[in-house]
């Protein structure tokens, strides 16, 4: 405590929350109570949301929340909210799409978002520095004294354009059948080997985060194709993210990502998610090649998972943190307020010479690169120091130079890191966020079931079914469904389709590994009840919440973030359900998801890497003799999806329409007795000045005794979008196209289809 008197978040599990609890800020946690009070006394709510191993929160958190004039001005004139992102991923999903409208796309953490007493968000955007901030605060005070209806319009269009966005699938569905489903895994293929980065792995472009999802689907289609080049890429990633800084050379374990191409420099927070997915990964690696440097780095991951992330429950803690106190005997060249980013893993020459004595001292700086120049310059405090790597050469040449065999090497350098992990652990540590997630947790088990199967190890099985065991007993209600968040011996918030989706596939995957009955058993229980609470039989898909009070909106989240696809793991759990029990339902369910998020995977392979191995995985496994369906048009798309612009201006907006070969679409001319192409908005911000269609053909049907003119191929339609000179706020704007196919033979009946634009208006 800080000498002063604790708010309402002393109450609160969360340690994220509990940082916050002697802020001087009357925080409230996310809940009926704040709003209500917003209500009352009718007050703007400001929503901040973070997590505790963010090195910004806690900038922020210095900066802004332990002053008393920015705490007066918040207590004064809004009520405040701290949420926690992990706890709380619903609340932060909604509330970011606000902010990526607000600031044109650049999101993070702290999240700083004004709402409403009625949650729609009015302004946001991520850290502000103090005297911005107090600025800011004094100006929505204003606003919401002065210019109330202004600011609820905004509102108001902002809530709807999060709603439509976070609704939307794809503007059309991809039926699959064997011979579509491979095409769109080809082509899958081919987008993400031409985005590799053939000299540092993984895809190009920096910061670089683990392409954990990707490299499973390249795998998978490694092992089933045998395609070289697949094999190549993942390979090359593995390596040069293993000899990177990224990956913690003393400990085991990889931090949260590298700031520069090389993965040399990471970002020093390490995750249960990545680790679990990148051992499972290496793993997996291992047991197609035998590559026992791979076996190496996903045994060394384990290790570090099972030894510093493993609470007294036997469940796994959430993340460690990129910060720590300095050791006693090392002076930053400024004073640092507290602590440092990468403080407990960097080194220098001296001190390992310290440890390991001047010899065995000098073999180690040299193979894993440190030296007096430093690799890594705090960018808050300036320390410097090394970051251990093998990116100048692996181990095999350096004993080739040494004229020593690679063994005997990697048993020396083992021996130097044991001892250096021993003089490291006496540091003071970074902060451990010790609560249990259910849906991280389940990652794990699905991680270390796998790690079971491709590496041996009976402690990896027992590891698994310990939590596994502990998720059933404490994170399960009395009526079957999940809790999702535990510390501390209390659960609480409602479980989501993660936690559902994760567990029940990381059940079967044990299921697999052991031939227990009991895991196929609450696998099907599970499954049972996850489609009960989210499963959208209307629309397809999979929604991420339950119908719950306290949200804006609800999404259903289908493409890969940190985490896989929560949308892509309930197919794959459903999947493998089929397999095990023959219950074809579980398959009809898993194909329909599949489809509705098709899109998708033509679109965005990079992002829908988890939904691709799916369709991989039904290819494989659960093939289907799938009815032709008519598809006269292919695809139908805009540029831009997300169009910002001020009032009175205009801007173009592209309307592209694939036509499937043998079918046309009757041009914007009215003909006799056929539907012309129109198109129409629904906006109260911009309306259409003008539209310029492409040049028709003329074609001669047999059908008919006047030539018609038509479009076929792939076609595109300009239209121009003028924002009214009065018109201000957000919205998605709703474009109907409405067309009637025909070939040789016959028409169809006219179709509408319906596109969404995000709209941004400012004066």
């Amino acid at each position: 405590m800080k000498g002063k008197s604790a708010n309402r978040l002393a109450k609160e599990t969360s340690p994220y929350l509990l940082q916050h609890a002697d802020n001087p800020v009357d925080w409230f946690p996310w809940g009926d109570e704040a709003f209500e009070k917003a209500r009352k006394e009718d007050k703007p709510v400001f929503l901040s949301v973070g997590y505790s191993t963010c090195h910004w929160c806690h900038v922020m958190e210095w900066e802004s929340f332990e002053d008393e004039e920015i705490a007066a001005i918040l207590n004064e004139h809004f009520v405040s909210i701290k949420v926690d992102r992990e706890e709380r991923p619903d609340v932060d999903e909604i509330y970011m799409r606000a902010v990526l409208i607000f600031t044109n796309g650049h999101g993070g953490w702290p999240m700083s978002v004004f709402l409403t007493p009625e949650g729609k968000p009015f302004f946001g955007g991520t850290y502000f520095p103090p005297e911005q901030f107090k600025r800011i605060l004094s100006e929505i005070a204003r606003l919401w004294r002065e210019e109330r209806q202004r600011v609820l319009e905004v509102a108001e269009g902002v809530s709807q354009a999060i709603n439509a966005e976070l609704q939307l699938t794809m503007p059309t569905a991809q039926p699959f059948d064997e011979t579509s489903a491979e095409a769109v895994l080809k082509a899958a293929e081919n987008v993400l080997l031409r985005n590799l980065d053939k000299t540092h792995g993984g895809f190009v472009g920096a910061p670089k985060f683990p392409p954990h999802q990707a490299l499973e689907f390249l795998l998978r289609r490694y092992e089933r194709t045998k395609r070289l080049p697949l094999w190549e890429a993942v390979e090359l990633t593995l390596r040069k993210m293993a000899h990177g800084g990224i990956y913690d050379q003393i400990d085991g374990g990889f931090h949260r990502y590298s700031v520069d191409e090389k993965w040399l420099v990471p970002h020093f927070e390490k995750m249960l998610y990545d680790n679990a997915q990148m051992a499972q990964v290496y793993a997996w690696a291992f047991h197609l090649s035998g590559d026992k440097f791979f076996r190496r780095i996903a045994g060394e991951t384990y290790a570090f998972v099972l030894r510093e992330m493993t609470s007294p429950d036997g469940a796994f803690y959430s993340a460690l943190d990129a910060e720590s106190l300095p050791p006693s005997n090392r002076q930053s060249p400024v004073t640092s307020r507290s602590k440092e980013e990468g403080a407990f893993y960097l080194w220098r020459p001296e001190e390992v010479k310290a440890i390991l004595g001047e010899k065995d001292g000098d073999l180690f700086c040299k193979v894993y690169g440190i030296s007096d120049e430093p690799n890594f310059v705090n960018p808050h405090a300036g320390y410097n120091g090394c970051i251990p790597n093998l990116l100048k050469a692996p181990v095999e040449n350096w004993a080739k130079s040494l004229g020593m065999s690679a063994d005997e090497l990697w048993a020396k350098l083992d021996e130097c890191r044991t001892k250096l992990l021993e003089a490291r652990n006496k540091r003071p540590r970074p902060h451990c966020d010790d609560k249990v997630l259910t849906s991280w947790n389940a990652l794990m088990v699905r991680s270390l079931a796998l790690g079971y199967r491709y590496l041996g190890g009976e402690g990896y099985r027992q590891a698994a079914e310990q939590v596994a065991e502990f998720l059933w007993a404490t994170m399960r209600k009395p009526d079957g469904t999940l809790w999702h968040s535990y510390r501390n011996g209390v659960a609480k918030v409602d479980g989501m389709l993660d936690d559902y989706a994760y567990l029940l596939v990381a059940f079967l995957d044990l299921h697999e590994a052991t031939n227990e009955v009991k895991w196929l058993e609450r696998a099907k229980e599970l499954a049972d009840t996850m489609v009960r609470l989210f499963w959208d039989e209307e629309g397809g898909g999979f929604w991420f919440t339950t119908e719950q009070r306290d949200l804006l909106t609800r999404s259903k989240p289908a493409l890969d973030g940190a985490e896989p696809s929560p949308n892509g793991m309930a197919a794959l759990g459903l999947l493998k359900l089929v397999n095990s029990t023959g219950e074809e339902r579980y398959g009809q369910i898993a194909k329909r998801t599949l489809e509705t998020f098709g899109g998708f995977m033509v679109r965005l392979p990079y992002g829908s890497a988890t939904l691709l191995s799916i369709l991989d995985e039904w290819q494989t496994t659960h093939k289907e003799t799938t009815r032709i369906v008519e598809r006269p048009i292919e695809r139908i798309w805009v540029e831009p999806e997300k169009l910002m612009l001020k009032a009175g201006e205009t801007e173009v907006v592209k309307l592209h329409i694939a036509i499937t070969k043998g079918w046309h679409i009757n041009s914007n001319e009215p003909q006799p007795n056929l539907q012309s192409t129109q198109i129409s908005i629904e906006s109260r911000l911009v309306e259409i000045e003008r539209v310029e269609f492409p040049p028709a053909r003329e074609v001669h049907l047999g059908f008919v005794g006047e030539p018609l003119k038509v479009y076929d191929g792939t076609v595109m339609v300009r239209i121009w979008l003028h924002a009214k000179p009065d018109a201000f706020g957000s919205e998605t704007l709703t474009l109907q196209l409405r067309y009637q196919a025909c070939n040789e033979k016959r028409c169809l009946m006219p179709t509408e289809r319906y596109l969404r634009i995000t709209v941004n208006v400012m004066p």
